[in-house]
C-alpha cells in the first residue's frame, strides 16, 4: 500500500502542475481583458496567448523535477563508468527521489562486489602460491626418492625400505595437503550447507579424548579433562565440530613442550557451552595472537616439511564462524589456550 502511494505522488504533483498553469493562463486572459489589452470576445490570437502562457508556466513549474532527471542521467553514466560507488544526492520524496536511492544502493552494491571479487582473486592467488610451495616440497622429494629406485641405487635391502618408506610417508602428507586445501576452499564458497543437529557435547569431547590419549602418550603428551558433570548440548554439524577439536588437539601434538600435559575443560556459562584446550609451549613470539589463524601462518615458519599446511586453524576458525560461535587464543606464562564458544542449548 505504501508503494502505491509513493509512486502516485509525482502523478499528483504533475497533475497540480497543469491544473495551475491552465488556472494562471485563464487568470491572466481574465487580467489582460480588464485591462484592455485583449478583446472582450477571446479571438484566436487570444487563444495562443492562453497556450503561450500555461506552457510557460508548465515549464518554469516542472523545471526543477528537469533539471534533477539530468542531474540523475550524469551521476548514471558516472557510474557505468566504472566509478562504483559513486552516489547522488537525494531530494524530496517522490518517484525521482525513490530512483535516486535505488541507483545509489546500486552503486554501493556494484561497489562491494567488485572489492569482493578482487579480494576472492588477490586470495585465490595467494592460495595458488603458498599451496604451490607447499605441494612442491614433499613432490620434489617423492620424485628424487622414485628415481633413486628406479636407477636401483640403494645397497641394501634396509635401504630400499627406508626409500619407500620416505616415499610413502611423503604421499601421506602430500594428500593431506591437498585434503586441507580441498575443505578450505570448500568453506569459503558461498552457500556451504550445514547439517545441524542436537549434540552432547560431553560425551563427544570424551570420546574424542579416549580416541588421542594413546597417541598423545606416544609423545609423553598427557591429556587432562575437566568436563562439566552437567549434560551441554549444541546444536551443530558434528563432522565440522569434530574437525574444529581435532586440528586444535592436532596443533597441540606438535607445538607442545614434551612432556607436558594437554589440558581439555568443558563448561557452561549463562547460554554458552565454552571448549578450552591448553597445552605448554615457548614457540610463540607473536603479539596478536588472531595471527594464528590466518591461512598458512607457522609459528615456525622454517618447519614447512613436518606435514603441516598451515590451514589447521583457518579451517577452525571458519567452522566456527559458520556455527555463529567464536574461538580465540590467549598466551600467558608458556601456556596458549584456545577456546571455542558456541551456543548452548536446553
Amino acid at each position: 500500500m505504501k508503494k502505491t502511494i509513493i509512486t502516485s505522488k509525482i502523478s499528483i504533483k504533475l497533475l497540480l502542475t497543469f491544473l495551475v498553469s491552465l488556472l494562471l493562463s485563464i487568470l491572466a486572459l481574465l487580467l489582460f481583458s480588464l485591462m484592455g489589452i485583449s478583446a472582450v470576445m477571446p479571438g484566436p490570437s487570444d487563444f495562443f496567448l492562453a497556450i503561450g502562457i500555461f506552457i510557460l508556466c508548465l515549464l518554469l513549474m516542472i523545471n526543477k523535477e528537469v533539471k534533477y532527471i539530468k542531474y540523475i542521467s550524469e551521476r548514471v553514466k558516472k557510474i557505468s563508468n566504472e566509478d562504483l560507488g559513486a552516489t547522488m544526492e537525494i531530494h524530496g520524496n517522490d518517484e525521482l527521489a525513490e530512483l535516486a536511492e535505488s541507483v545509489n544502493f546500486m552503486s554501493k552494491e556494484l561497489k562491494y562486489r567488485r572489492e569482493k571479487e578482487i579480494e576472492i582473486e588477490r586470495t585465490k592467488n595467494e592460495l595458488i602460491t603458498n599451496i604451490s610451495h607447499d605441494l612442491r616440497t614433499p613432490l620434489t622429494s617423492i620424485v628424487g626418492y622414485v628415481d633413486l629406485l628406479k636407477k636401483k641405487e640403494y645397497k641394501t635391502e634396509e635401504q630400499l625400505n627406508e626409500y619407500v618408506d620416505t616415499i610413502y610417508n611423503k604421499s601421506q602428507n602430500l594428500q593431506m595437503l591437498i585434503n586441507e586445501l580441498f575443505e578450505y576452499t570448500k568453506l569459503t564458497t558461498p552457500g556451504i550447507k550445514i547439517n545441524y543437529s542436537k549434540v552432547n557435547l560431553n560425551g563427544l569431547l570424551g570420546q574424542m579424548i579416549g580416541e588421542y590419549t594413546p597417541i598423545f602418550g606416544k609423545e609423553s603428551l598427557i591429556i587432562k579433562k575437566d568436563i562439566s558433570e552437567q549434560d551441554i548440548y549444541v546444536n551443530v554439524d558434528i563432522e565440522k565440530i569434530v574437525r574444529v577439536f581435532d586440528n586444535i588437539l592436532i596443533n597441540a601434538k606438535k607445538y607442545s613442550s614434551k612432556p607436558a600435559d594437554i589440558h581439555v575443560k568443558l563448561c557452561r556459562q549463562n547460554n554458552k557451552a565454552i571448549v578450552s584446550i591448553s597445552n605448554t609451549t615457548n614457540k610463540i613470539s607473536v603479539d596478536n595472537l588472531d595471527i594464528i589463524f590466518e591461512k598458512f601462518y607457522r609459528v615456525d615458519s622454517s618447519r614447512r616439511d613436518d606435514g603441516g599446511s598451515g590451514l589447521g586453524l583457518a579451517i577452525a576458525r571458519r567452522i566456527v564462524e559458520l556455527h555463529g560461535g567464536n574461538i580465540w587464543a590467549e598466551y600467558k606464562d608458556d601456556v596458549i589456550t584456545f577456546y571455542i564458544e558456541l551456543d548452548a542449548q536446553i
